[in-house]
């Protein structure tokens, strides 16, 4: 089993005698995850990122593998195996080091001053890494702890105390109007609720505001586009991003529609001769960073008079080497699917549409596409750099 390292010398019997147990569970089915790896003072050493795991396991000690659908697996995907991982026959995996941030072996002689703690869901994993079985849309952290005055903790012992977490009530939002975020925080050490740290501050781009008494803070932002809301603090792990869309009433962004439809944008022809559906806000054949990439599919069709726009569908597939997958709409998460095959969930009725993806693209070749569905059936023909567009993420 894959472990992240208790040091404590006080937890040292318990850990052991803990670490001594061979994983009996059984292995879970591949689902789409997110992974975020915090270094020491809070640093972001990998940002939340969407892996599908695999029934593939990892190998670092072949005749010991490591589950592909667990959070070890997760870890290795996120990270393109950038870890540092040694296997004891006694205890098993312990993991040494994620993303060049690297901590000496645990020895109960003389014990490093920093170890990687695992948290799933929010709360601090009770398994290791490679015993925990992830459920589709688990949220997996890893983040540097301290555990005594040392090299890598010069001034603390306990730090980072606090994991912070927010809630935010809505993905989408007008432009000038408040947004409450609400912040807690947990307890590194024990995992429960515990009072605000001092010096929160929540933000978004250049929005930012700190929490009230009640621990709530007021975010107002002043332009269209996509906020992604942090929150931090001296001594604390920061929250998982959360991203919102603002729009400016009916302009078609953020789910909205735009009253009429701009010229240029083609008809539905009975029988679908042309194409209906345009892309917006993706460029065909364009190349985007990681940070840079899309964030929101958008798209825009229109009917002729006399007919009826049923539904619009949309299709977004992702391949990364020789793994291929498919946005899930109902689920919200790409799923393992066979390569060049679009699969397509409905984005509503709207002649004018946009869809907030939950979480940022990662690395891959994509393919997103959009179709049309009139009242008599019909459904248009994908046209490429129309309604069939490629990009990249790099």
């Amino acid at each position: 089993m894959l472990i992240s390292r208790r040091i404590p010398v006080a937890f040292a019997t318990v850990l052991l005698s803990s670490l001594l147990l061979v994983s009996s569970a059984l292995a879970a089915q591949p689902s789409t995850v997110t992974v975020r790896v915090v270094g020491l003072t809070g640093t972001t050493l990998l940002p939340q990122t969407s892996v599908s795991t695999t029934t593939v396991p990892i190998e670092p000690e072949p005749s010991k593998p490591c589950s592909g659908t667990s959070a070890g697996g997760a870890l290795y995907d996120a990270t393109h195996g950038n870890w540092v991982v040694k296997y004891d026959s006694g205890i098993g995996y312990e993991i040494d080091g994620i993303q060049g941030l690297n901590f000496p072996p645990f020895s109960i002689s003389s014990p490093p001053d920093a170890y990687w703690s695992f948290w799933l869901n929010g709360a601090p994993a009770s398994s290791g890494a490679c015993e925990q079985e992830l459920e589709p849309g688990s949220d997996v952290v890893f983040f540097a702890q301290c555990t005594a005055i040392g090299t890598d903790c010069p001034t603390s012992k306990t730090a980072p105390q606090h994991f912070l977490t927010e809630s935010v009530p809505a993905t989408n939002v007008q432009v000038g109007a408040p947004m409450s975020v609400t912040v807690g925080s947990l307890s590194t050490e024990t995992g429960a609720s515990e009072s605000l740290p001092g010096e929160v501050t929540v933000s978004a781009g250049s929005v930012s505001a700190a929490p009230n008494a009640q621990g709530v803070a007021t975010l107002t932002f002043p332009s269209v586009g996509t906020y992604t809301i942090e929150v931090a603090a001296p001594d604390s792990v920061p929250s998982d991003p959360h991203t919102v869309c603002v729009h400016n009433g009916n302009d078609g962004t953020c789910g909205t529609t735009i009253p009429g439809i701009p010229k240029g944008v083609p008809e539905i022809v009975h029988p679908p001769s042309v194409d209906v559906a345009m892309v917006g806000g993706v460029k065909n054949g364009h190349h985007y960073s990681r940070r840079n990439g899309p964030r929101i599919l958008r798209g825009l069709v229109r009917v002729p008079a006399g007919a009826t726009l049923r539904e619009v569908r949309v299709s977004l597939q992702r391949r990364n080497g020789k793994r291929c997958m498919v946005f899930n709409g109902a689920r919200e998460a790409f799923i393992h699917a066979r390569c060049g095959v679009a699969r397509f969930f409905s984005v509503g009725s709207a002649e004018s549409f946009s869809y907030l993806l939950p979480v940022a693209l990662p690395v891959g070749h994509y393919v997103y596409d959009i179709e049309a569905i009139d009242d008599a059936g019909n459904t248009t023909k994908l046209v490429a750099g129309a309604s069939h567009v490629v990009f990249y993420v790099k």
